[in-house]
């Protein structure tokens, strides 16, 4: 386990402008904050800044649009980048305090904002197929996952990049029942499982904020229908059912299987599917002291509240301004 002295944290923020100028915003910022959160690819950072000169210009009119922005994290270890994205939003209110508010996002934001039509034949591989989706938007592929199949015939119609992206490895994890994480890092697309940063932080009750840890019906599934091919009238015979744990009745989820989609496979995604939702949904939220460089899968130990044991973050905002960060985690599973 590994500690942190929250007093020795602090944070820089960067303006590049459109001429490659930096300027160091830390005396300007009104507010600071980036979050990544469960089911988006990229991570966005939000700065309220003050409209003051900056040598012969208003800092208004240096961030523009599509200018990056860089923040830096310094713990009592040296500094390091935490977050690199482009200004995507900008927004001035007139005021007596003059100040405007940017939000910035990763290069996966590109990913999420275009949509195109690929087409892949029986037989490739997951990496195979993610890295040529990846090479045709200039993004780099790291691809550290230990899980992957050979899909059958993918055709995406007019689909945003980030969603034939997500599609693509949510087969995995239905096929395997293994969870993954993607994530822009080290200047690449980087899709991992949960868990593989080396430090481990343990959080307590001495050092956590608050914790809130919710139970729900909701989304439950206790039974999947496997439905064959429709016939030339549209119907369509039950080739399979499979039971989960029916203790809470029966909460019913349909799998549709076409000509390239055998039983066997269609079976296994039914019991992925018991598997990741055939209990109820827990929806688990930590307020702690900041940890600046903690990011989505990173695996962190709790004894606070009711909940203990390993758990995996799967979504985290961070405030510089407050020193703290919120947590959205999940269990580990027991082996």
């Amino acid at each position: 386990m590994q500690m942190i002295d929250v007093a020795l944290i602090d944070y820089d923020a960067e303006l590049i402008t459109e001429n490659g100028k930096t300027y160091v915003l830390n005396d300007l910022l009104q507010s600071l904050s980036w979050e990544e959160q469960d089911g988006q690819l990229s991570q966005k950072a939000t700065l309220k800044l003050v409209n003051s000169k900056v040598g012969t210009h208003r800092l208004m009119s240096l961030a523009k649009l599509n200018c990056m922005i860089r923040i830096y994290g310094k713990w009592g270890s040296g500094r390091k980048k935490l977050f690199e994205g482009f200004i995507w939003e900008w927004q001035y209110v007139h005021a007596q305090s003059r100040d405007f508010t940017i939000s910035a996002y990763d290069p996966l934001i590109r990913l999420q904002q275009c949509k195109d039509f690929k087409y892949f034949s029986k037989g490739l591989s997951t990496p195979a197929i993610l890295g040529n989706i990846c090479g045709d938007w200039g993004i780099s592929l790291s691809y550290q996952w230990k899980k992957q199949m050979t899909h059958e015939k993918k055709v995406f119609n007019g689909e945003a990049i980030s969603d034939m992206i997500i599609k693509l490895l949510d087969e995995v994890k239905q096929q395997t029942g293994e969870k993954y994480i993607a994530l822009y890092k080290d200047g690449k697309l980087t899709v991992s499982g949960y868990g593989t940063n080396k430090d481990i932080y343990e959080f307590k009750g001495s050092n956590t904020i608050s914790t809130s840890d919710k139970l729900s019906l909701n989304n439950l599934v206790t039974r999947v229908k496997i439905i064959g091919k429709s016939d030339d009238k549209g119907r369509s015979k039950v080739d399979a059912v499979v039971n989960g744990n029916l203790k809470y009745g029966v909460l019913q989820e349909i799998i549709k299987r076409d000509s390239d989609k055998d039983l066997g496979k269609a079976k296994s995604e039914a019991q992925a599917t018991l598997q990741e939702r055939g209990k109820p949904e827990e929806s688990i939220q930590v307020n702690a002291p900041d940890l600046p460089f903690l990011r989505r899968g990173d695996a962190v130990e709790m004894s606070a509240g009711n909940l203990n044991g390993t758990f995996y973050v799967i979504g985290v905002s961070h405030n510089a301004a407050t020193k703290q960060m919120t947590m959205t985690l999940v269990r580990k599973k027991s082996a």
